[in-house]
Order: structure tokens, then C-alpha cells, then sequence
């Protein structure tokens, strides 16, 4: 029974030790010339022309830094939301959410945070800028709010 023990929770520490061995993912500058461009395709640049300004907010930090400005557009029921400056820490597994509140208890997953700079994201059509006003940078894996702006 001792041994059955040992090996236990020498397997529960192997586990929770390569876990715990994620590397953070680079996040690539997008747009040095100032210009939004897709982080899909970043030789597409983000054309305002047409594009209703809906809501922008300036990042707040969380547990990391976050820093820059994001600006909601829509045309024709399309949205963009339009990152200028934006700088975060790196995380393993960091998202970008439109949400309730800072906590993520009600959100919606936007993309997959790959860039920092000037860029570009598509938002779903589902999303309702009265219900979800947050811009939440967040680690998926630990469930960790890295920054947030909030749509006014």
C-alpha cells in the first residue's frame, strides 16, 4: 500500500511538473508604420473609410502589463475592433474576449492574441456591445486576467 502511495504522488508531481513547463508565446509587432493591419493577412491594412466608430477604451493593466488603446467600428453588420499601440506581456495561451465585466464570467472568445503593435481583429456578429463592453486580454490555460479596456 506504501508503494502504491509513492508511486501516486510521484506521478502527480511528474504531471504537475511538465504542467507547469509552458513556454510563453512570442507575440509578433504588427503595423510599425502606425497602419492596423489584419494579424490574418498583416499586408491587409485596416480601412476606416465607411466605418462607423462604435466605442473605444484605453488598456488597464491586471496581474500583467498591458498598455494602448482599442476602438470598436461597424459597417454594414460587420465589426473590427482596431488595437493602436497595444503592448502585453507574453502569456501561454493569451486570448482576446469581449465580455461582461473583468472577471470573464459571461465572454465571448474573439481570436487568439499573436500580436502587439497596431492591428486588427474581425468580431463575431453575435457579440452585443451593450451586454459585452470589456476587451479582456486573458490567459485561457490559467484562467488569468492579463488587462482589460472597457468599450465607452
Amino acid at each position: 500500500m506504501k508503494s502504491l502511495l509513492s508511486v501516486s504522488f510521484l506521478y502527480t508531481l511528474l504531471v504537475l511538473g511538465i504542467g507547469g513547463c509552458v513556454k510563453d508565446k512570442d507575440l509578433v509587432p504588427l503595423g510599425s508604420l502606425g497602419m492596423p493591419v489584419s494579424t490574418v493577412d498583416p499586408v491587409q491594412v485596416f480601412d476606416s473609410t465607411g466605418q462607423k466608430l462604435l466605442a473605444s477604451g484605453n488598456f488597464q493593466n491586471g496581474v500583467h502589463t498591458v498598455s494602448g488603446r482599442v476602438r470598436l467600428y461597424g459597417r454594414n453588420g460587420k465589426q473590427t475592433l482596431v488595437f493602436e499601440n497595444f503592448r502585453s506581456d507574453t502569456g501561454p495561451d493569451l486570448r482576446i474576449y469581449l465580455a461582461n465585466d473583468t472577471q470573464a464570467s459571461t465572454f465571448t472568445e474573439v481570436s487568439l492574441l499573436t500580436a502587439t503593435g497596431n492591428f486588427f481583429v474581425d468580431v463575431p456578429s453575435t457579440i452585443t456591445l451593450s451586454q459585452q463592453r470589456y476587451v479582456l486580454i486573458w490567459c485561457k490555460r490559467f484562467s488569468v486576467h492579463f488587462g482589460n479596456a472597457e468599450l465607452k
